[in-house]
């Protein structure tokens, strides 16, 4: 008799809960709450945040001859402050796995030569150097320019292993240093003349 009403007496105390169990649940649903909140804090700002336009500009010692596509030295040593305190530190932080390199010239108009590009650029390797191309135009001068420097960034993503593709481009002498369609006048202008890089990801 004495043994039934303790037994009855223990379950009429805790009704066949375990407390634990309850806390326990509480605490896993608050942990998923969080994980998911900052899922979307991170998803939210990846979408929203843009990689930068890096501008290689004159005033910066990114200049070449005129009607030239070669690096300087100068071009260079500029290039390489710029890949280790820009470039390289945007691809991490923005998970950039292209970089589209843009050529703009000036309005000057080229001597009137012919240009080869049309029959070697089909023969340009993936690897070396760029030699003996030569442009019959600002839109010519434009993407050698890209190219020659987008070879040069492709030798350092490789020596760092960072998996970037270059794509190189000439919007010539057709956008402003705003980005604007704003073709320039057939004159020297130093603002007009740079390389852009746009950082962009693909699947």
């Amino acid at each position: 008799m004495a043994n039934a009403r303790r037994a009855r007496s223990k379950g009429s105390g805790d009704n066949g809960i375990n407390p634990w169990l309850a806390y326990t649940d509480m605490l896993s649903s608050t942990l998923l709450v969080v994980l998911l909140a900052l899922g979307l804090v991170t998803l939210t700002k990846a979408l929203n945040d843009k990689p930068p336009l890096i501008p290689l500009t004159e005033t910066d010692s990114f200049r070449f001859p005129t009607g030239s596509y070669g690096l300087s030295q100068d071009f260079r040593h500029a290039l390489d402050k710029k890949y280790a305190t820009e470039i390289k530190p945007a691809i991490k932080d923005f998970d950039v796995n292209v970089i589209e390199v843009i050529g703009h010239t000036d309005g000057q108009t080229n001597p009137r030569r012919a240009s080869n590009l049309d029959r070697r650029l089909q023969t340009v390797a993936p690897q070396g150097g760029l030699t003996g191309f030569q442009s019959g135009s600002n839109a010519d001068l434009g993407l050698l320019r890209a190219m020659a420097v987008g070879r040069y960034l492709q030798v350092r993503f490789e020596q760092d292993q960072l998996p970037v593709r270059i794509r190189p481009y000439s919007a010539s002498s057709l956008l402003d240093p705003q980005g604007n369609f704003n073709p320039a006048p057939a004159v020297s202008d130093s603002t007009r003349r740079r390389i852009e890089l746009r950082f962009t990801r693909s699947s």
